[in-house]
């Protein structure tokens, strides 16, 4: 919630979404916990991966259709090797909503963290299922 001091505005369009992405991969990457599953992105090409997160993200706020990406998939395969259930994906929301809270307040704010709830929520059931 914001009050008269807090001078955060909403999430906006596309600029603002490359700013939560980015600020959220940069303590991801240095996070105890998350660092091991991100760090084969900060050898691969953060720079070419960051913008189809943002991609994801814009769809998810704004229902453009730029992304292309197979989420589930993607995450999956992360699990496999990572093993992001548990702690670690609690771990990622928290991360994630920090960043969010630090950086914007508003609407579309508020629903950037409740649909990541809901997408870890769907993931964390898809991997109990095996799918």
């Amino acid at each position: 919630m914001t009050g008269p001091a807090d001078h955060r505005r909403d999430i906006a369009g596309r600029a603002d979404i490359d700013h939560l992405v980015r600020a959220f991969y940069e303590r991801a990457l240095v996070d105890p916990v998350l660092a091991p599953a991100f760090e084969t992105l900060a050898v691969i090409g953060l720079d070419a991966h960051l913008p189809v997160v943002a991609d994801f993200w814009e769809q998810i706020l704004f229902r453009t259709a730029r992304y292309q990406g197979a989420f589930a998939g993607v995450h999956e395969a992360l699990n496999r090797q990572h093993g992001l259930a548990g702690a670690t994906l609690a771990r990622w929301l928290q991360v994630w909503r920090a960043t969010v809270d630090e950086l914007f307040a508003g609407p579309d704010a508020d629903r950037a963290k409740s649909k990541a709830v809901a997408m870890a929520a769907a993931l964390e059931r898809g991997w109990r299922r095996g799918t």
